[in-house]
């Protein structure tokens, strides 16, 4: 249909050119305060792209490149390196990301069933079956396009639909509002709701 966004194809978890997993990054981080953990991006955001193999032999020079998708369309890419080494350098929701630093301190609670999942059974990145629990730190973990909700599409769609209304700057905020403990705009503001 039409309305698809051309894209190009990403290799599947089969794909034997890649490593097998390693050990895992998992360190501890408490000044995030309770509830919380640190999230490191693998990924990288490129603009004004030409081809995916193009991309591919270039990054490959710095690491091993692990996914690449290429959004034709729009003229970018996303570039999941096999480990945050490799990247230089998204996992959880939008509002916990810092874009600056590619580091996202996500509280667990906001935390999908989808992502746990993909933190504790991600082949590259995660916890390698590790419990979640504060204060832990772990690169980004592959996720399943398709296998389940993720908190960064569930941050999109309230962002999205916040930017319709009077409220355009995303959580909370907007005339003295302040987001609640979950991100989310307090209930007496009546601009955000859950779904």
């Amino acid at each position: 249909p039409p309305h698809w966004k051309r894209l190009s194809h990403s290799p599947l978890r089969t794909d034997h050119n890649l490593p097998s997993p390693g050990s895992k990054l998992v360190e501890w981080d408490y000044s995030i305060g309770p509830g919380n953990i640190k999230v490191l991006s693998r990924t990288l955001f490129v603009s004004g792209i030409s081809s995916e193999a193009y991309l591919r032999s270039l990054f490959n020079k710095f690491g091993i490149v692990q996914t690449c998708i290429v959004n034709i369309d729009k003229r970018h890419a996303f570039i999941k390196m096999i480990s945050r080494e490799d990247a230089g350098v998204g996992f959880g929701p939008r509002d916990c990301s810092d874009y600056q630093t590619s580091i996202s301190v996500i509280p667990i609670e906001r935390l999908t069933n989808a992502d746990r999942k993909w933190l504790l059974t991600a082949d590259y990145g995660g916890t390698g079956s590790r419990p979640i629990e504060f204060g832990m730190v772990v690169e980004e973990p592959d996720i399943e396009i398709g296998a389940g909700l993720s908190s960064k599409a569930i941050s999109r769609r309230i962002a999205a639909s916040t930017k319709r209304g009077r409220n355009s700057d995303g959580f909370g905020g907007g005339r003295g509002g302040r987001p609640d403990r979950n991100g989310f705009g307090s209930p007496s503001q009546g601009r955000l709701r859950r779904n």
